[in-house]
């Protein structure tokens, strides 16, 4: 059966979602450099991954929620409404920060996820699972790591982008949290599809795109590389998501640890092909520590 295609070994999902993590961004700063409407562009490349998940939901079997789980619906609900927010916020931060900084500061919605994950595992599944000291203070950590980004002649500079970016993380926790209880129930490349597919409708119905912008988009010269930020994010969607979806009995030391391998090679990519120089000492050191952190917050509780 093609389905059984997607029983494979774990680390072969998570060096997918590390190399397709880093492809879509390094090639979404280089398309949203140009482009004159980065709604449309966002609308764009989801519709891209819309495609690529539907060639992929043979590979995964059918699987659809059964029963009265009306909390599992409006979660989803919620999530793609989030979802679509922080797409576009994400689009922003992406194309105004450096991607390094981008993606680190990204790493920052690990303090909030844990609590709320624990919060949510008591309201819909009846237990709380053991409390992780570790993921508290890994998290915190982490935080503290990036105020270090901004910081430039004795005072931390805040800007617009800066605040978008936090204000994105925040939307991203808590769909990423929400969409935990759900993906389990799905066949993943569906789920995939109404992750992408959702949100860029939403994002049309409030006007952040127009059909007639995102023509336009596709028109550009640089529709190769949307093509392939638009696989890559699907490709890094769908890997995360059958990690969280399927119990391979990975180490859980291991799988953060590789996974967070991507935001220190992001550093060296955008340094070769983006020609991010600025600063690179600190936030090479900066991701270092983001990686000891995501590892500490894997290890067992103190």
């Amino acid at each position: 059966m093609l389905s059984l295609m997607f029983d494979i070994n774990w680390l072969v999902y998570l060096v997918l979602f590390v190399v397709s993590q880093i492809v879509f961004l390094q090639t979404f700063k280089v398309i949203a450099r140009n482009s004159k409407s980065i709604g449309a562009l966002t609308v764009l490349v989801e519709l891209v991954s819309v495609g690529a998940c539907l060639i992929l939901i043979p590979f995964d079997a059918w699987r659809w929620p059964t029963g009265s789980e009306w909390w599992m619906w409006v979660l989803l609900g919620v999530s793609f409404v989030l979802y679509a927010v922080n797409d576009r916020l994400d689009a922003t931060t992406r194309k105004n920060l450096d991607i390094t900084v981008d993606t680190m500061m990204h790493q920052s919605y690990r303090i909030l996820f844990f609590p709320l994950f624990l919060l949510m595992a008591t309201i819909c599944w009846g237990f709380t699972p053991k409390f992780w000291w570790s993921a508290i203070i890994g998290g915190t950590i982490i935080v503290i790591a990036n105020m270090f980004l901004i910081y430039e002649r004795g005072t931390f500079r805040f800007n617009k982008f800066v605040l978008l970016k936090m204000l994105s993380v925040l939307f991203f926790t808590f769909a990423f949290t929400f969409q935990i209880f759900a993906v389990s129930s799905f066949n993943v490349p569906f789920f995939g599809i109404m992750s992408f597919g959702i949100p860029a409708l939403i994002l049309l119905s409030m006007r952040q795109a127009t059909p007639k912008s995102v023509v336009e988009e596709v028109r550009r010269k640089e529709w190769g590389l949307i093509l392939i930020c638009g696989v890559a994010q699907a490709v890094f969607m769908i890997s995360i998501l059958i990690l969280m979806s399927k119990n391979f009995g990975a180490d859980k030391v291991q799988v953060n640890a590789i996974s967070a391998v991507y935001v220190l090679l992001n550093v060296v990519f955008a340094y070769i092909f983006l020609r991010e120089r600025s600063n690179l000492v600190r936030k090479s050191v900066i991701a270092c520590v983001i990686v000891a952190c995501m590892v500490l917050i894997a290890v067992q509780p103190f």
